[in-house]
C-alpha cells in the first residue's frame, strides 16, 4: 500500500540478514521477519523480546525495508530461499504471490493459528483455491480527518455523514484564509493517488474499475472522470487546496497536522499520528457522499515462506503473531484484525468519534486488484493518477492509462 508510507523514514534494519532459517551464533535458530514499516519498530522490539525469553533458542530477526525496496527485495529473495520466514503481504500483491508456489498454505496450522479470530473478509484476500495462506495482521480504510479548531475559527459546522460533494467544497471554501494572493491555510487537500485520493470519490459516484473476473480496467467513464475533475477542480479551479509540488515539498500528513489544511482525506491509521498531534482539535467523520457513500479499506497479514528451513519453529511464532498479546501490544500503532481489538487501538482516542472508522467498513470497497500482476497494475495506477493531477487536464490520460493497465494485466 503505497500511500500508507509517505512519512515512514528510511531505515536499515539492526542486525545482519540471514538466511531463511539460518543460524546464529551459540546455535540459535533465526526467523526472519520482514515488513516495511519503521512505525512498527517498538511494537515489535517489545514482542521479540517477549517471546525469545518464552522460547530460548529462538531469535527473531527483524528487517523493516522501505516500502519502495520491499517488493524488489521479497520478489528477489524468496524463490531463492535467501529471505524472510514470515513477511508482511498486503492483499493488492497477495494476487500475485499465492498462486506462485513461494507462500506456504496455512491451513494446516489452522489449530495453532485459529482463524476464527479474525472476521472472514480480513482473511478472504489471502485465500487462494479455498485455502488460507496469511494471518490478517492490521486494517485501515480512508475517512475524513478534520481540525474543529480551524471549523470553530470559520463559524463552520462540523461534516456529517450526510455532507454531500457540495456541502465538503462550500465547507473548503469557507475554510480556506488568504492574506493578498497568499493561501495561509487550504480548506481541504485533494490527493493525488488512488487509495486516499480519487477511489472513494470514485465508488461515491457510482464508478467501478474492474471488470468481474479483474482482467480488464475501465476508467475512461462519466462517473471517474467527474471523481477525478471534482478533485481535481479543488486544485486548480476553486483553489481551496495544494498543489501538488506543495504536498511533495511539504507533505500531505505535515500540512495537515501543522494547520495549513483544515481538513484532509486519510488513511485510519493516521489517527494517532495527528492525534498526539493536534490532541482535541482532532476529530474523524465519514467522506462526502455523492450517489452513495463509498470509502476504501485494505488490510496487511502474515504470509510465510514455503522454503523455511525451520517450519516448526516458524509455526510456533505465526501461532504467536496470531495470538491476543500480539494485537494488544500491536494496537499502540495499528487497529488490529483480530476480532475486538480494535477498540483498544481506539481507546487513546476517546474523544474522536471513531465509530466512524468501524462503520465505513460496511460501505466501503477493498482496495481494486487485477487478477494478474497486481502490484504492476497497481504501481502504474497510482502513477498514473498522480500524473493527471500534475498536469492540471484529464484530456485522454484516462484512456491512455486504461490501455496502459490493460496491457500490464494481459502479459
Amino acid at each position: 500500500m503505497k500511500k500508507i508510507t509517505l512519512l515512514l523514514l528510511v531505515v536499515a534494519a539492526a542486525g545482519s540478514v540471514f538466511a531463511a532459517g539460518g543460524a546464529q551464533g551459540g546455535g540459535a535458530k533465526v526467523i526472519n521477519l520482514w515488513c516495511w514499516d519503521e512505525t512498527i519498530r517498538a511494537d515489535y522490539n517489545t514482542l521479540i523480546k517477549e517471546y525469545e525469553q518464552a522460547n530460548p533458542g529462538i531469535k527473531i530477526n527483524l528487517l523493516i525495508t522501505p516500502w519502495a525496496d520491499y517488493w524488489t527485495k521479497l520478489q528477489t529473495a524468496l524463490p531463492t530461499g535467501t529471505g524472510p520466514d514470515v513477511f508482511w503481504l498486503n492483499h493488492p500483491n497477495a494476487v500475485s504471490y499465492l498462486p506462485t508456489g513461494l507462500v506456504k498454505d496455512l491451513e494446516p496450522w489452522a489449530g495453532d493459528i485459529h482463524f476464527e479470530n479474525f472476521a472472514k473478509n480480513f482473511y478472504e484476500p489471502f485465500t487462494y483455491q479455498g485455502k488460507r495462506y496469511a494471518v490478517p495482521f492490521m486494517w485501515d480504510d480512508i475517512v475524513l480527518f478534520y481540525n474543529k479548531a480551524a471549523f470553530d475559527k470559520a463559524g463552520v459546522a462540523y461534516p456529517t455523514s450526510a455532507w454531500t460533494w457540495d456541502d465538503y467544497l462550500a465547507a473548503a471554501q469557507k475554510l480556506t484564509i488568504r492574506s493578498g494572493n497568499q493561501v495561509v491555510q487550504y480548506g481541504t487537500l485533494a490527493v493525488a493517488s488512488f487509495q486516499s485520493g480519487v477511489g472513494p470519490f470514485i465508488y461515491q459516484n457510482g464508478g467501478t474499475i474492474f471488470n468481474s473476473d479483474r482482467t480488464k480496467v475501465t476508467l475512461n467513464t462519466p462517473e471517474i472522470r467527474e471523481a477525478v475533475q471534482f478533485n481535481m477542480d479543488l486544485i486548480y479551479r476553486h483553489r481551496v487546496a495544494p498543489s501538488v509540488q506543495e504536498v511533495e515539498q511539504a507533505t500531505a500528513d505535515a500540512m495537515f497536522q501543522s494547520g495549513v489544511v483544515a481538513m484532509m482525506p486519510g488513511l485510519s491509521i493516521r489517527l494517532g499520528f495527528f492525534g498526539d498531534v493536534l490532541g482535541k482539535d482532532l476529530n474523524v467523520a465519514p467522506l462526502p457522499r455523492r450517489k452513495a457513500q463509498g470509502t476504501v479499506f485494505h488490510n496487511i497479514a502474515y504470509a510465510v515462506s514455503n522454503k523455511t528451513a525451520n517450519p516448526e519453529e516458524v509455526r510456533k511464532f505465526v501461532a504467536f503473531l496470531a495470538s491476543r498479546r500480539h494485537a494488544e501490544v500491536t494496537a499502540n500503532t495499528f487497529a488490529p484484525c483480530y476480532n475486538g481489538m480494535t477498540d483498544v487501538y481506539f481507546k487513546n482516542y476517546s474523544w474522536v468519534d471513531t465509530r466512524v472508522v468501524s462503520e465505513s467498513i460496511s460501505y466501503g470497497h477493498p482496495l481494486p486488484i487485477a487478477s494478474r500482476n497486481a502490484g504492476a497494475v497497481w504501481t502504474e495506477m497510482e502513477d498514473g493518477i498522480s500524473t493527471i493531477f500534475s498536469s492540471g487536464n484529464i484530456g485522454n490520460q484516462l484512456a491512455e492509462l486504461e490501455t496502459r493497465i490493460n496491457a500490464s494485466i494481459a502479459k
